[in-house]
C-alpha cells in the first residue's frame, strides 16, 4: 500500500497506479544501483598483479555501496512521499556511482588485468546502460503514479506534481503552487490552504483559444490557473483542503484532551511536609495553597514560637515539594523535545484554522 493510508478505498482505487509504480520504484532505486556495485565488485575480483592495484581497486566498491545504501534510506526516510523528486535522486547517485565507482574500477582492472579487456569493456557497457536505465525507470515511476489527477490522491501524503504544457501545480500537503505563462512572461505563484477559500474551474483564453482552468478564490484574490484535466484537478485540490482541515482539528482536539489531563493531574498533585516528630503537618495544593494543617499530642510542652516555626519550615518544605511535581508534569512530562519542537506548527495550524 501507499504509505500513510489508512483508508480501503483509497487503497483500493489507487492499487494499478501504485502497484505499477513500486515495481519500477524498487528497480530503479534498489536493483540497479546494486547492480553497479556488484559490476564494481567484479572489477575489484580480477587479478591483479600489484598489491596496490589489488587496494585501490576496493575503493570504487565501497563507493558504489555507500551511495546505493544512501539512496535506499533515502528512498525510505523521505522519498516515498516525493514522486517528483525520484529521478533527480536516481540520477545523482546512479550518475555518482557510475563516476566514482565503475568507471574507476574499470580502469584499475584494465590496467592491471591482462587479456579481459573485451569483458571488461562489456561490464563498462553494462554499468553504464544501468545507470541510464535507472534514471528512465524513475522518471516512468513518478509518471505511472502520477499519469493523471484522480480525487483519491488527494487523500495520500504525496507531494503532487502536474505538468501540462499551459501550467505546472504543484500541490503539497498544506498548500498548492503552480507556474503557468502569461502575456507578460511567466508567472510563479503559491497559496497556503489557510488562504484558500474555494476552489471551481472555469474556461481561461489561453494562445490557441480557450482551456478549462482553475480558479482558486484565496484572501489575496482571485487567481486563474490553466490545467489539464482541470475538473479532476479541482476535486483532488478540495480533497486534499479537506485532509488538511481534518489533520489540524485533530491535532487541536489532541492537544485539548492532554491540557485537560493536565488540568486534572494538576488539580490532584499535593504535598505533605511533617517534623522529624510527626507532631506537626501541613498539606498544600498545587496553588501553594494550604488545605490541611495537623497537630498531634508532641506539640504539649512546645512553646508557641516553636510550633509556629515547624509550621513554616513543614509550609515551606511542601510548597517545594508539590513544585517538583508541578514541574515535572508541565516540563519533563508535557514539553518534551518532540512536543516542544511542533508547538510553533500547531500554533500555525491553530491560527490557519481559526482563519
Amino acid at each position: 500500500m501507499i504509505p500513510m493510508i489508512d483508508s480501503p478505498q483509497v487503497a483500493v482505487a489507487l492499487a494499478a497506479r501504485w502497484h505499477h509504480a513500486r515495481v519500477l520504484l524498487l528497480a530503479s532505486m534498489v536493483g540497479l544501483p546494486a547492480l553497479l556495485v556488484l559490476i564494481c565488485l567484479t572489477f575489484a575480483l580480477f587479478p591483479h598483479p600489484a598489491v596496490s592495484a589489488t587496494t585501490w581497486s576496493v575503493i570504487p566498491v565501497v563507493v558504489a555501496a555507500l551511495l546505493s545504501v544512501a539512496l535506499v534510506a533515502w528512498l525510505r526516510r523521505d522519498g516515498l512521499t516525493d514522486p517528483a523528486s525520484w529521478f533527480p535522486a536516481t540520477v545523482l547517485m546512479t550518475g555518482s556511482q557510475l563516476v566514482f565507482g565503475v568507471v574507476p574500477g574499470f580502469g584499475v582492472a584494465l590496467r592491471s588485468a591482462t587479456g579481459t579487456a573485451v569483458a571488461l569493456k562489456a561490464l563498462l557497457a553494462l554499468g553504464i546502460l544501468s545507470a541510464g536505465s535507472a534514471c528512465s525507470l524513475a522518471r516512468r515511476a513518478c509518471r505511472s503514479l502520477l499519469a493523471s489527477p484522480v480525487a483519491e490522491l488527494g487523500s495520500t501524503p504525496l507531494q503532487l506534481v502536474f505538468r501540462s504544457s499551459l501550467s505546472r501545480i504543484i500541490i503539497g500537503t498544506d498548500r498548492v503552487d503552480w507556474t503557468c505563462r502569461t502575456a507578460g512572461g511567466r508567472l510563479d505563484a503559491g497559496v497556503s490552504f489557510r488562504n484558500l477559500h474555494d476552489v471551481n474551474i472555469t474556461m481561461a483564453s489561453v494562445d490557441k483559444g480557450t482551456s478549462p482552468a482553475l480558479v482558486l478564490h484565496t484572501s489575496s484574490g482571485r487567481w486563474t490557473v490553466p490545467a489539464h484535466e482541470a475538473a479532476a484537478m479541482c476535486a483532488l485540490l478540495r480533497r486534499r483542503k479537506t485532509r488538511w482541515e481534518q489533520r489540524v482539528e485533530a491535532a487541536i482536539e489532541q492537544e485539548r484532551a492532554r491540557y485537560h489531563e493536565m488540568m486534572r493531574l494538576l488539580g490532584a498533585a499535593k504535598a505533605t511536609s511533617s517534623t522529624d516528630d510527626g507532631s506537626v503537618s501541613v498539606t498544600v495544593n498545587a496553588d501553594g495553597v494550604t488545605t490541611g494543617i495537623a497537630l498531634t499530642e508532641g506539640i504539649q510542652g512546645k512553646s508557641p514560637q516553636l510550633v509556629s516555626a515547624d509550621l513554616m519550615v513543614c509550609i515551606v518544605e511542601a510548597h517545594r515539594i508539590v513544585r517538583k511535581q508541578v514541574q515535572h508534569l508541565m516540563v519533563e512530562r508535557y514539553a518534551t523535545k518532540q512536543r516542544t519542537e511542533a508547538l510553533p506548527a500547531l500554533a500555525q495550524q491553530v491560527a490557519e484554522l481559526a482563519a
